[in-house]
């Protein structure tokens, strides 16, 4: 497991990854933070930060017959991931800066285009507010 990342990395790879994903105009950068617990004290934890391209050479699941025989090239490409423990002192100032680089890094972007699957599905999102 690689070590953490200081906060001004994380910061630097965080952007180079949003910028490196948008210029292919394709592709995921998944976010996800966590408190790291230590059950002894009780004083707020710290937090795990941790940033991903999701890229992986697993197979699909949902994939069915014909389509997992044939045979995926290997990605020359790695999973790029990296982390970064924050302080519970240093959160406010973390996050200020957090949102500042996930904003400038969200701005190439496209919104997603989901008409085409409303239209497809029009009565399939009345039945899944009824369960």
């Amino acid at each position: 497991m690689a070590p953490h990342l200081s906060n001004d990395e994380f910061f630097t790879s965080l952007a180079g990854l949003l910028t490196k994903t948008s210029q292919r105009s394709r592709g995921s950068v998944f976010l996800s933070q966590k408190p790291l617990v230590d059950g002894v004290s009780n004083s707020p934890p710290s937090i795990l930060i941790r940033a991903t391209d999701g890229n992986t050479s697993a197979p699909n699941p949902k994939s069915t017959g014909k389509e997992s025989s044939i045979a995926k090239k290997p990605s020359s490409t790695n999973k790029v991931k990296f982390s970064t423990v924050v302080k519970p002192e240093d959160l406010e100032a973390f996050y200020t800066r957090y949102a500042d680089v996930c904003k400038a890094g969200m701005t190439g972007l496209k919104k997603r285009d989901r008409s085409k699957r409303k239209a497809k599905g029009k009565g399939g999102a009345a039945k899944a507010t009824k369960a």
